[in-house]
């Protein structure tokens, strides 16, 4: 029973990873219809993975739902992009700031481990250890804020693109660098300094949207769009 359970899982997380790289790669273009059936036969397995695939990336905003109820790729534009970043670099700070003036020395240990393990997965060139430590340290910041609703604002603004950018950075091998700007963050939270923390986080959102930008750019120019 366990095997079958383990068989299933493996299908939809074959099928997730697979949507994953055609979205993020932008061969599955924004406004695409995901017809369940045609990716189930395309892909060799039942409808049933496909749908929970989808509905995992619906979780992380890649994909939506039509009035129909049907998935379609989620628009993703430069002025989206540019709008989230600008929402990241105001509340990301705020975040930062809040977290740091009650951090204690457990709570810093604890976020200089998520930074540690950036530059371990950065070294090994391990794309998904490296989201998941990214994922760790904004989750544990988020918490020591305090503040739920800032919290959850961030976390499905930042999921929605950074699967993007994630992409774009380690294609581009800035995995170290990005492991670097969080350091730096890490520090001015450690020693309560609020006037740079607000540089290190634009910094870190601004290579972001940089490298995001130009990865629409050059999706444009590959699939003509105008």
């Amino acid at each position: 029973m366990m095997a079958v359970s383990t068989e299933a899982g493996s299908r939809v997380d074959d099928a997730y990873e697979w949507l994953l790289a055609e979205i993020t790669g932008f061969r599955l273009r924004s406004g695409s219809p995901l017809s369940e059936n045609r990716l189930a036969g395309q892909l060799g397995i039942s409808r049933t993975p496909v749908r929970e695939a989808l509905q995992r990336l619906e979780k992380e905003g890649l994909v939506k739902r039509t009035d129909n109820a049907r998935f379609t790729v989620s628009q993703l534009t430069a002025t989206e992009v540019n709008d989230a970043c600008d929402l990241l670099e105001v509340l990301d700070t705020y975040i930062c700031r809040k977290a740091a003036s009650t951090l204690t020395d457990d709570e810093a240990k604890k976020l200089k481990g998520y930074v540690d393990d950036m530059y371990k997965a950065a070294a090994n060139d391990d794309r998904a250890a490296w989201a998941l430590a990214d994922q760790l340290f904004h989750r544990y910041a988020n918490a020591l804020s305090g503040n739920v609703l800032v919290a959850e604002t961030v976390r499905e603004t930042r999921r929605r693109i950074q699967r993007f950018w994630l992409r774009a950075a380690s294609m581009q091998s800035r995995l170290r660098s990005c492991a670097e700007e969080y350091d730096e963050l890490y520090n001015a939270m450690v020693a309560g300094d609020f006037a740079a923390i607000e540089p290190a986080v634009k910094k870190h959102i601004g290579h972001m949207r940089e490298r995001m930008l130009e990865m629409i750019a050059a999706a444009a120019i590959l699939l003509g769009d105008d």
